[in-house]
């Protein structure tokens, strides 16, 4: 079973990553709001780093993986939009002297950060880069007790798709969460009609809890100013799935 991890592979990964307008229209709208530079780290294939600079935003997105860069170079380029694509960790990143209005991470990326020392860098990262007025604004899923609780050998149904060449792919997940660290040990199983378990893809996503937010963001030297539970811009209550994070100087 070959073995490497999903940005490798930026086709099968925008499979399992479709365009969610609501999230679209909520990151697009906020930097609308201060308008200038933005700076959209974890761009991955350029999926919300192309709308934004269609609004006519000054994008610069960032991303880990050199596959990811270029997949969203060449949809950038088949729709005649310029955008400036850096290679860049954000736990630790400098860009000569930038800043930015707002600073976008989505999609759950932050949760790729692991320890304190990796939040800690990445705020202070991301603080460096802001205006004065500056906003960084991400999203991280809720955890939850049946994602905390799955059993580790038994496989779920994460979701089916249609390839260009490979035709129907279906993807599975084992999970299993290491409450030390608050880790979750990921391995996506991918299948075809031809053949099963063709690419395994191991993530490591990190769990955040509502009460350890403000916490981590302030160890940046930022504030948590506004959370909502969702794209809708909905009060963070108890229930919610998401945690959707406004930041600012502290």
């Amino acid at each position: 079973m070959e073995q490497s991890t999903l940005y490798d592979r930026p086709d099968l990964y925008d499979l399992m990553a479709p365009r969610d307008p609501l999230l679209e229209r909520f990151y697009v709208e906020t930097a609308c709001e201060r308008g200038g530079r933005v700076l959209d780290l974890a761009c991955g294939s350029g999926r919300l780093t192309i709308p934004l600079a269609r609004a006519g935003l000054q994008v610069v997105g960032g991303d880990l993986s050199q596959e990811m860069l270029q997949r969203a170079r060449r949809a950038a380029e088949a729709q005649a939009i310029e955008l400036a694509l850096v290679q860049l960790d954000m736990r630790d990143f400098d860009l000569g002297g930038l800043t930015f209005d707002t600073i976008i991470v989505a999609l759950n990326s932050i949760l790729h950060l692991q320890s304190l020392d990796d939040f800690r860098m990445f705020f202070r990262s991301a603080a460096r880069h802001l205006s004065r007025d500056g906003r960084l604004v991400f999203d991280a899923f809720v955890p939850n007790i049946a994602m905390l609780g799955c059993d580790p050998n038994k496989r779920q149904f994460v979701g089916r798709a249609i390839h260009d060449t490979l035709g129907n792919v279906t993807v599975e997940e084992t999970i299993r969460y290491d409450s030390l660290t608050q880790i979750s040990h990921v391995d996506w199983y991918w299948s075809t009609d031809v053949e099963k378990d063709f690419w395994r893809t191991p993530l490591q996503m990190r769990a955040i809890f509502p009460q350890e937010m403000p916490l981590l963001i302030a160890s940046g030297g930022l504030r948590l100013a506004e959370r909502f539970g969702d794209f809708d811009r909905s009060p963070f209550v108890a229930g919610c799935r998401r945690q959707v994070c406004v930041c600012v100087m502290a």
